[in-house]
């Protein structure tokens, strides 16, 4: 009778302790099971698509495992907010981000506090508006240099050309010296970067156990060496011409730390490389998607060339032009819609977080794709037609924070987005003055994910040389 008392007041007492403790949040929907092998079956052969299946099956917020991570997909820009705005110190970058640093090194991309701390500051100075805006000749000149080697009627790989042309902006403006080094080359080799990274985190080719070959793991050890070779020598001509300058390296080479110390040649390296990669590849994607669009929609070519017309005639175009054209401004910003080059951002719970109605586990990997949220309908109408007029009425200040978000956000936020949209603005208001481009593809754009939204195989264009105004 004792032994009856006590366990009916020990089951009462557990029950009244339980209904007190925090509950727990369920775990949110996505696939199990047999089905996270077909997950990644369909995730090697089209990451988008297969991220787009399980964001529509399973809400805004999915829970799956993927490539051995406990992954959570967000694609509400509330949630997106908390990550990378609100609770951002709860989280640092995915670990897929940090296998970046065997070839980029502690560049801003891939680098932690306190050094990411440290040399964004020393950085920053550099690439603020003002200072970018000395760069805006160069990038001219190089689109111009572009031009005059294209013929009337030609087809011409637009990607390549653009990517070439880019890549010696960088050049321009990091290090304001002649690029003796193979061009071909130097992006070759950023191409296999890009490729190696691609397979690790994106194809089935992640589980072969190293040190057993890939089809890119010894090109990349190869493609890194090279660059290596390259960046370390334009670092010490740079430093033995002292001459004043407004590129990149001399602010980098003059500035200190609040003790009073310089970067490294290894830091120097390491960002050095790391705009390299981002400062050239991401852009060149802007503009080719946009001049894609561009010839699909002859209303938008219209419009946009009517501006052109307007505002720069046959003069170059100069940085104070860029508040003129706005249209011209709201086809980069629509590009960046609907092929964002950084098309997804990973991060991982540094410790259990609370994310809306579910708790985030520590050492979780959080997706937040640009790619689906940039064309959810409840914030963009018909969001898979390329409309550029829609930012031309305060769209975006009627948007979530993260509706839109295509150079990131938070305190990670891209620090060469200006440098970005002046370059995509100046080189295609430039080309539009000489040429017409329309598409000489056998079939349709199709995207490549890979580090950035590049496109699969050529984007091969026809040119249509303009005559000068009279």
């Amino acid at each position: 009778m004792i032994s009856t008392v006590q366990q009916l007041r020990r089951r009462i007492r557990n029950r009244a302790e339980e209904a007190l403790r925090p509950t727990v949040p369920e775990r949110p929907p996505g696939p199990r099971g047999v089905d996270l092998v077909k997950l990644h079956l369909d995730f090697s052969r089209d990451q988008i698509g297969c991220l787009r299946s399980i964001a529509e099956k399973y809400g805004r917020v999915a829970n799956f495992w993927l490539g051995g991570f406990n992954t959570y997909l967000i694609t509400e820009p509330d949630l997106i907010e908390d990550v990378l705005l609100r609770k951002s110190s709860l989280f640092q970058k995915d670990k897929l981000t940090f296998e970046l640093a065997d070839v980029l090194g502690q560049g801003l991309l891939t680098s932690q506090d306190p050094v990411w701390k440290r040399q964004r500051k020393l950085i920053s100075p550099a690439l603020r508006r003002k200072q970018i805006a000395h760069y805006a000749d160069k990038m001219v000149t190089r689109t111009e240099e572009m031009l005059d080697g294209w013929r009337d009627g030609e087809v011409r790989p637009l990607h390549r050309e653009v990517m070439e042309a880019t890549l010696r902006i960088v050049v321009d403006t990091l290090f304001d010296l002649e690029f003796e080094e193979d061009i071909d080359e130097v992006a070759s080799s950023l191409d296999a970067v890009v490729e190696y990274f691609h397979e690790q985190g994106h194809t089935l080719w992640r589980f072969m156990p190293e040190p057993l070959p890939t089809p890119m793991r010894g090109k990349v050890a190869e493609a890194a060496s090279r660059l290596d070779e390259v960046i370390y020598g334009l670092i010490d001509k740079r430093r033995e011409d002292d001459t004043e300058g407004d590129d990149l390296l001399h602010h980098l080479l003059k500035a200190v730390d609040d003790e009073g110390n310089p970067m490294t040649n290894r830091q120097l390296r390491d960002e050095v490389l790391t705009m390299f990669l981002a400062g050239h590849e991401t852009t060149a994607l802007a503009i080719v998607y946009a001049w894609v669009q561009i010839g699909e929609n002859p209303e938008v070519e219209q419009r946009f060339r009517e501006e052109i017309e307007e505002v720069l005639g046959d003069r170059r175009a100069v940085v104070e032009d860029l508040e003129k054209l706005p249209y011209t401004r709201a086809v980069i910003e629509e590009t960046l819609r609907l092929y964002p080059p950084a098309w997804i951002l990973g991060r991982e719970a540094r410790e259990d977080v609370e994310l809306g109605e579910y708790t985030i586990p520590a050492g979780s990997t959080v997706l937040l794709p640009q790619c689906l949220v940039h064309r959810d309908e409840r914030y963009f109408q018909e969001p898979d037609e390329f409309r550029p007029e829609r930012w031309l009425n305060g769209l975006a200040d009627e948007l979530p924070r993260f509706a839109y978000f295509p150079f990131g956000g938070g305190r990670r936020v891209c620090i060469g987005n200006y440098f970005a949209m002046m370059e995509a603005m100046l080189v295609v208001a430039t080309m539009a003055q000489r040429v017409e481009l329309r598409s000489a593809m056998t079939e349709e754009l199709q995207v490549h994910p890979s580090i950035t939204l590049r496109p699969k195989g050529s984007v091969d264009m026809r040119i249509r040389l303009r005559p000068p105004r009279s």
